[in-house]
């Protein structure tokens, strides 16, 4: 029994918690909570660490909540790859990405989904992308805004 309660609570939450989408105004909501859980050592974003898939429609506009719960400064910033540096649209990324927020804080940023293909929501700490701190960000014509769970059957 305290097996199971124990393998419960380090289930991660739903992916579609982390999502609003406005259908009449072309916007997606996305909430990034870095740090969420112990999972990964605390690199992670809502609980995954490169398990969830993202998908936006070509147009949209994406607003982005990033929240920090860990003990660590941690950030949050759409690139196009493992090595970019820099935001791969303008506006897509916290303030100071590469130091991080503190502990606790909070920051938003918006930008619009104007180039199509595959990114990444990333944490551009030092060392924290390269500890599988990121998701997958899909941008394409005619996709139907959503969130899942790559691991998920």
């Amino acid at each position: 029994m305290l097996a199971l309660l124990l393998a419960a609570a380090a289930t991660a939450p739903p992916p579609a918690r982390f999502i609003h989408v406005d259908t009449k105004h072309h916007v997606v909501d996305v909430t990034l909570v870095a740090s969420y859980d112990g999972a990964n050592d605390g690199y992670n974003f809502d609980g995954y660490s490169r398990e969830l898939l993202w998908t936006v429609p070509l147009g949209w506009r994406v607003d982005v909540s990033c929240q920090n719960k860990g003990q660590e400064r941690h950030s949050c910033a759409v690139v196009a790859n493992a090595s970019a540096s820099r935001p791969a649209f303008a506006g897509a990324e916290t303030s100071s990405p590469f130091i991080g927020l503190e502990s606790g804080s909070s920051q938003s940023f918006h930008f619009r989904a104007t180039k199509a293909g595959v990114f990444r929501f990333a944490d551009l700490v030092p060392g924290h992308e390269q500890a599988r701190m990121y998701d997958v960000l899909q941008i394409a014509r005619g996709a139907k805004p959503s969130v899942r769970d790559l691991t998920a059957p």
